[in-house]
């Protein structure tokens, strides 16, 4: 496309020679484009991911670069051209005007290209994202699951951990695979945000409540993704692995498991001395002291949790890995600020299995029992 500027009689000759280059170049790219679209909107439609990565991520990649040299030429080539139109007739003059709008097509053509490669993008990262709902919504145990407490730290990630990312993270894996470094983590990097925030947009939309026990597995079935992204099969460099860990969504997930664990100590039930009167007016049949003493034994909090099961368990080796709590304020010890969560903070902090919320209680009084005539 490169042009000879002379004297007048060679210049004017170029022109139709240029045009028809311009042309030619001009439907090719428009031709190639239509076709990157339709074929990138079939295959994720159809979840084929290896074929619309190596579209929009091989296919696309080389033809944005080979029309981004195309323009660099063509604004070289009207520089040129407008140096030599001192020597255009009226009639060659108007063929310069010809090239000039085909120059701006080829432009044209050019930003909307890149804009379809930005769309194509966000089209991808919600597609997984409502790929990843509903794997979760189908997958991951009931509300009660998470509720239950169990004589021993989970060490494993559950079953469905592993099947919901591998139906997802695992796919984008294999379909990276020949592209390049900068497209794999690219490609990857948008598939775990919206996989991990789907996963968390998911919990907080079920409002699932989490025991100590729960909020370990959580940890468990979220490191799942980090283990499959390490793994041996990926295929990953150091410096890519790098770059995934690092992204912002895993420490908003660690953030949340944080807030989980930070389970509101109970406060013990204290008699008090206004119902006295009441108690010697109506002895109960067994001791209030007795009764008291029961209920107090039956409040559980973190640090009870933790000298139960430390016995079955080494919980170093599992906990390892959760960020340290942040110091909080005397008056409110469980609403550490998070830069990562933000407002969703106080939603992961209502999702646990106890309440801090004041309660009041009516002592068991003999007189108010039905049984007793």
């Amino acid at each position: 496309m490169s042009t000879y500027v002379g004297n007048g009689s060679v210049f004017p000759c170029r022109v139709p020679l240029q045009r028809r280059s311009l042309s030619l170049a001009l439907s090719t790219v428009q031709l190639a484009t239509v076709w990157l679209v339709s074929k990138a909107f079939q295959f994720l439609s159809s979840w084929s991911l290896k074929k619309f990565l190596l579209i929009t991520h091989g296919d696309l990649t080389v033809l944005r670069v080979t029309l981004e040299r195309i323009v660099q030429q063509t604004k070289s080539l009207m520089m040129t051209t407008n140096d030599g139109l001192h020597h255009c007739t009226h009639h060659h003059h108007h063929s310069v005007c010809l090239l000039r709008q085909q120059v701006a097509a080829v432009d044209g053509a050019f930003c909307e290209l890149q804009a379809f490669s930005a769309l194509v993008l966000k089209m991808f990262s919600r597609t997984c994202k409502k790929v990843s709902a509903d794997v979760c919504e189908h997958t991951m145990p009931s509300a009660k699951h998470w509720r239950l407490n169990r004589a021993a730290f989970p060490s494993i990630a559950s079953e469905y951990a592993s099947l919901a990312a591998r139906t997802v993270i695992g796919q984008v894996l294999e379909g990276v695979a020949p592209l390049s470094d900068d497209a794999r983590v690219q490609a990857l990097s948008l598939t775990v945000t919206a996989f991990m925030e789907a996963w968390m947009e998911h919990i907080l939309k079920q409002k699932i409540k989490f025991s100590i026990h729960g909020a370990l597995q959580l940890k468990q079935d979220f490191d799942s993704v980090r283990d499959l992204i390490q793994s041996d099969r990926s295929g990953l460099s150091a410096e890519q692995l790098q770059q995934l860990l690092s992204l912002r969504v895993f420490q908003q997930v660690d953030s949340a498991i944080v807030c989980l664990l930070q389970q509101p100590q109970a406060k013990p039930y204290f008699p008090s001395r206004g119902w006295e009167p009441f108690r010697r007016c109506c002895p109960a049949r067994r001791s209030r002291e007795s009764a008291d003493a029961a209920d107090v034994s039956c409040i559980t909090n973190l640090e009870n949790m933790e000298g139960e099961i430390l016995s079955h368990s080494d919980p170093a080796v599992l906990t390892s890995d959760i960020p340290p709590l942040e110091t909080s304020p005397p008056g409110d010890p469980y609403l550490a600020p998070s830069v990562d969560l933000g407002a969703a903070q106080k939603e992961w902090l209502d999702l646990r299995i106890h309440s801090s919320a004041p309660w009041w209680r009516l002592p068991g009084l003999q007189c108010l029992s039905k049984s007793d005539p």
